[in-house]
């Protein structure tokens, strides 16, 4: 397998998850809802949020794929996140989209169980587990995960501003993978911004491919 079919199958993995996470339907563009790997097209994704409506997700496009991608992505509510390096000629591509963030990376690890604490409070909704440390009353750090085959995909990792420097984020990291490996995971995935990169350093999680996010462009009064 080539690295671009090992990345696009990593993303593949990662948006079937992320998916679940996020109660989002995601489908392969051009398939019907819930289409399954095989195709390199793009993952549309009903995100539905505060942030956008929906969002398309590519590994390693094409010129051309990426061009019909930029096309599609025609209003601030559309947003096109890209997997992989990117040359002068799609970034060019690019250009009549607003950019959202071009410092996120796919990161991966093996899994193995770590210390935890009894301060992690673990929960289960139906295939999301759920992790938080609450301090007098307030949730000071949270995560979910989801198992799908062998990868748990991380998502929404986060501690309040006035916890943060505790190793609370650990100790979330901790149950989630503990969980995941306890549904059969071996390998984590996740993407993560620059301050979050910094945790998962820390823990031998290691990056893959950047990943960058474009949105239509707001038109004047909008």
């Amino acid at each position: 397998m080539s690295d671009t079919d090992e990345l696009r199958d990593l993303v593949d993995r990662w948006v079937e998850g992320w998916s679940i996470s996020r109660s989002a339907q995601a489908s392969r563009e051009g398939s019907g809802a819930g289409s399954s790997a095989g195709s390199n097209g793009a993952w549309l994704v009903e995100v539905a949020a505060a942030t956008r409506l929906r969002e398309r997700v590519v590994a390693d496009p094409s010129v051309a794929e990426l061009r019909r991608l930029v096309a599609a992505t025609s209003d601030p509510a559309t947003w096109l996140s890209i997997v992989g390096e990117l040359d002068d000629g799609l970034l060019d591509t690019l250009k009549p989209l607003e950019p959202v963030t071009h410092a996120e990376r796919m990161m991966t690890t093996t899994l193995s169980r770590r210390p935890t604490s009894e301060e992690v409070i673990l929960e289960m909704d139906r295939r999301v587990a759920h992790a938080r440390v609450e301090i007098d009353g307030r949730v000071a750090a949270r995560g979910q995960a989801v198992v799908v085959g062998r990868h748990a995909v991380i998502d929404r990792i986060s501690t309040e501003p006035e916890f943060r420097r505790r190793g609370l984020g650990r100790l979330v990291m901790a149950g989630l993978e503990n969980r995941a490996i306890a549904g059969g995971a071996t390998i984590g995935l996740l993407f993560a911004s620059v301050d979050g990169r910094r945790l998962h350093d820390g823990l031998g999680w290691r990056e893959v491919a950047p990943l960058v996010t474009y949105r239509g462009r707001r038109t004047a009064g909008g």
